[in-house]
This record gives structure tokens, sequence and C-alpha cells, in this order.
């Protein structure tokens, strides 16, 4: 009884495994018919649902809705090059999900951001705006759209790598929040930098002081010369713990330190082990006992790395009070 069972088991296997091997065939042959590649993109099965994506034979109905989950297959399609140059205001007409979806991919046509930016539509500025590889001139008329109550928008704009320095320096007046996120851009030149602390650095407020001395383009004598640090030798440490080469030994060797910038770099460090981060969060619990100076800056620093335990993220969850 047995064997006919597996028998059994064995012709439905086969036959599931050719029919599959079917289907990709189907998926993947730029001679398919529509009707076919129409039905298997409305399967469940995800990677036979890419293959129709990037298939110049499926009917454009079909495409814009797979674009909501593979954008990219949908931007290398040798059938988008043709629509375009079909169709010159093609953005116009994908339907609008779609289009938030592509606006944010690295292939996306400069075109259809252009169109994006040229409406009055947060939604398609937002996804123009969270796309890394945005030129700087599109994040321009961006922020000269946008209110400066927009604060996503604003912020996002703030953290793109591609925002002109000098966009940088007139947002940061906004509030203390975009300069704050204008501090975390690897990108802003040490003029910028320089402007938020004249600015925003307060006695009793060290935030800003330790954020601008955790910034990527601060060296050793930068952080001298702008008192961000209270010696060479602390200067000299912190350098090491922003370098993305430094080993797990050496983090947590600098760990041993009173001086809470140097902290959170080695605790923002993608090599510093969980025993090491665990060690720092119990030191600035000890240093902070009130919650409320447990700020967003100690909380991203610690949420920021994988390396964070359950048991640090649940406790940060529970101090934290915004």
């Amino acid at each position: 009884m047995e064997s006919i069972v597996e028998q059994i088991v064995v012709v439905k296997t086969s036959k599931s495994v050719a029919s599959r091997a079917l289907s990709v065939q189907i998926a993947i042959d730029p001679n398919s018919d529509s009707q076919s590649l129409r039905k298997i993109a409305t399967g469940k099965d995800w990677e036979l649902r890419r293959l129709v994506a990037s298939n110049p034979n499926t009917p454009t109905d079909v495409l814009w809705q797979l674009g909501l989950d593979f954008p990219e297959a949908i931007l290398i399609n040798p059938i988008f090059q043709l629509l375009q140059l079909e169709q010159l205001q093609l953005a116009a007409e994908v339907p609008y999900a779609t289009l938030t979806c592509l606006l944010q991919c690295e292939r996306v046509p400069r075109n259809f951001m252009e169109y994006a930016v040229s409406q009055q539509d947060y939604g398609l500025w937002l996804a123009v705006a969270y796309n890394a590889h945005t030129p700087s001139q599109l994040l321009e008329n961006l922020a000269r759209k946008s209110r400066h109550q927009d604060r996503e928008l604003i912020r996002a704009i703030a953290a793109h790598p591609n925002t002109p320095h000098h966009l940088l320096a007139e947002i940061i007046k906004i509030s203390s929040g975009v300069a704050q996120v204008v501090a975390e851009n690897a990108q802003t030149p040490i003029d910028v930098l320089e402007q938020i602390l004249c600015k925003y650095s307060q006695v009793g407020d060290s935030t800003f002081m330790t954020l601008v001395a955790l910034h990527p383009q601060l060296t050793p004598r930068l952080l001298i010369q702008m008192y961000l640090a209270p010696n060479e030798s602390a200067a000299q440490s912190l350098w090491l713990a922003k370098q993305s080469e430094t080993s797990s030994s050496q983090l947590a060797e600098l760990a041993q330190t009173e001086w809470e910038p140097l902290q959170l770099a080695v605790v923002r460090h993608q090599n510093t082990p969980i025993s090491t981060i665990e060690q720092i969060w119990k030191e600035l619990r000890a240093n902070h006992r009130d919650p409320s100076q447990i700020d967003r800056l100690m909380y991203d620093c610690f949420a920021g790395n994988p390396n964070t335990s359950d048991k640090v993220r649940d406790e940060l969850r529970k101090l934290l009070q915004w």
C-alpha cells in the first residue's frame, strides 16, 4: 500500500515540476501569447510573475499592475523603451500607484521624475525625494515648491545625498529638526555643519555638538578646531570609531570611555559586537537615570545597528517618550 502511495506522490510531483517548467518557458518567451502571460500574471507564484513583468509581449495593463511589485523589471523590459517612444507623455498614462513605485527606482527615466515634480501632488513629490538618484536640480525644484510645514518632504530633501550645498544651508533655518537631518547627511559640507553649530548649539544641550562630531567628514584636526573633542587622543579615537574598516576588537577597546560621542560612534559601527553595545547601553542608562535624557539621537544610534539586541531595543521603546 505504501509503495502505491509513494508512486502517486512521485507522479504528482513530476507533473507539478513539468507544469512549472512549462510556465517558466511561457513567462520568458517573448513570443508567448498575451492571454497566457496574463493568466500567469494573476497567479501566486512570485518568480513567475516577475518573469512576466520582464516579457516584452505582456499586455500594457498587466505590466502596470505588475509594476506595483516589480517596478525594476518593468523599467528594464524592452517594451518600456518602445512605449516611451510611442507616447511622449507616458508618465501621465501610468496608473498612479504604479508611477509612485517606478519613481523610487534607480532606472526610472528623468522625464518621469520631471513629470512628477511638475504635478501638484505631494505623494509623487515624496516618491522623487526618496529616490537616492534624483538629480540635484529636481530636488531644488521640490524644495521651492514645498511649504515649510511639509516636514516629511523637507526632511527627505535634507537627507538626500544629491541636495545642493547651498540648499542645505538654506533649509537648516526651517527648524532644529530639519537641521538635525542635515547634520546627519554624510554629504553636508563643513561650512554648513559650522552654521548648524552656531545656530542650534545651546548651553546645556549637547545634541548638535555630538551629532556634528559624529559626522564622517570631521577629521581629528577639525574636531579639535571646532572644540568638539576634549583632546587630541579623544579626537583620534572618535575618528577611528567612524572608519568602516575598524575591527570589532578595536571597537571594544574604544568603548572603554565615558565620552558620549565616542560611545555613540562605537554603537553605530556595524562591526561592534552585541556585548559591547549592551555594555555601552548599561553605562548610558546609569549616567542618564532620567528617561527623558535618552534622546532621539541615542535611540537612532542603537536602533540603526542590526547588532543591537532585542533586549536593548525593548528597553529603549519603554523609556522613550516623544
